[in-house]
């Protein structure tokens, strides 16, 4: 029989509410002990309406508490290291929401304290644990391990291809709404901007996509604040390039990937549906929503959107939506870490996005932005993306 693990939630903000105190409020395997904020009302409303037994606004309670095993951490980012730190000291496991840290000195410091700790950290960089992305990477190194095209496709068969032409690249468009963003978020202090707040979720899934490759070479544009754009190239020649718009609109779907190589494309669509083109056994595939108020309207795309239709149907502002029991929420892979990490803690097996994970995603996060601030590109030695912390 797997132990029940205590955990504590340490921020008890929009996303803790949205994803956190559900998630481990209603898990088999958690006891769900402690909730911390600095705001002592905001710390009461979430034991209170989670049921949770103990509330706090010092995290060192927690860190004091001889049963809790491991803890989340759902605050600002520039607080996430201090608690680390802690935390690792008194042999607690730690699951931190992105980004891990805002610089790299930070990272390298939380590095050193979870292995001098000896304690487990994941980073919740979810998107890597989606069914979907994990469907379209399986289908990908399927693919690329032993091509087969379909016979009406035009395969260049007259000159041995050119060395770029068969290099994977990986396409990510994200159109969002800039005011999904408080401007904590934007605050250089304590947010960062959208580079370091958001799209270390996109450079951390092109770095699980195409590993053992490592990145080396990194070109951004736009503003580091919002709105911008990131290419990313691979030492065995993956790339990835990542498109960021804060000026889009929820009401179309946020996120499209699509992966070519070898004369295929596989594309996934907000989590929801993956097409495969220009090859045999290419049947569409569908995943089910985190949360799905309307199941009978069906799976894919489409049917999505005519979910979210309805769901915004008679509504007269934001504040409905965010107070509905069961929102319309694809499965981005939120739960699936959540559950890898317990398995990690309770079997000691590998952490799902380790320290390393965390830090090259600031890492490169922190580049791109020098990238836009210095208009070149800039390479990434393997010394700094490979570092080596005692």
């Amino acid at each position: 029989m797997k132990k029940i693990l205590t955990c504590a939630q340490i921020g008890c903000g929009k996303f803790a509410w949205s994803q956190d105190l559900k998630n481990l409020s209603a898990h088999p395997e958690v006891n769900l002990k402690w909730v911390c904020d600095v705001d002592p009302d905001s710390a009461c409303r979430a034991a209170d309406h989670f049921s949770v037994p103990r509330s706090t606004t010092d995290f060192m309670e927690i860190m004091n508490d001889p049963e809790v095993d491991f803890i989340k951490i759902a605050t600002s980012h520039e607080a996430h290291l201090p608690i680390i730190e802690a935390a690792a000291k008194a042999g607690k496991h730690i699951f931190c929401e992105k980004p891990m840290a805002m610089r790299d000195e930070e990272a390298y410091k939380i590095i050193r304290a979870v292995r001098r700790g000896g304690v487990k950290l994941c980073v919740d960089l979810n998107r890597r644990m989606s069914p979907a992305m994990q469907a379209l990477r399986k289908k990908w190194l399927a693919h690329a391990a032993a091509p087969k095209h379909n016979p009406w496709r035009y395969v260049e068969t007259k000159r041995e291809p050119l060395p770029e032409e068969n290099l994977p690249h990986l396409m990510i468009r994200i159109q969002d709404e800039s005011s999904s963003y408080g401007l904590g978020h934007l605050d250089p202090l304590s947010g960062g901007g959208e580079i370091i707040g958001e799209s270390v979720h996109w450079l951390d899934l092109a770095c699980w996509f195409f590993a053992p490759q490592l990145p080396c070479e990194i070109t951004a544009w736009g503003s580091s604040r919002l709105s911008h754009g990131i290419h990313l190239r691979f030492d065995r020649g993956g790339s990835m390039t990542l498109d960021f718009s804060c000026s889009g609109t929820f009401d179309f779907p946020k996120e499209f990937y699509e992966v070519t190589d070898n004369a295929a494309l596989f594309r996934s669509l907000h989590f929801v549906e993956n097409d495969y083109y220009g090859m045999p056994e290419n049947e569409p595939e569908y995943f089910g929503l985190q949360s799905d108020p309307y199941p009978e309207l069906g799976q894919g795309i489409e049917a999505y959107r005519a979910k979210y239709r309805k769901m915004v149907a008679g509504c007269t502002n934001a504040k409905q939506l965010e107070k509905s029991a069961a929102p319309l929420l694809p499965d981005k892979g939120h739960r699936a870490m959540l559950d890898s990490f317990i398995r990690a803690i309770q079997e000691d097996l590998p952490s799902p996005c380790d320290e390393i994970a965390g830090f090259r995603s600031t890492c490169l996060a922190q580049r791109a932005i020098e990238s836009i601030e210095l208009k070149r590109t800039l390479p990434i030695p393997i010394e700094k993306i490979t570092p080596c912390i005692v």
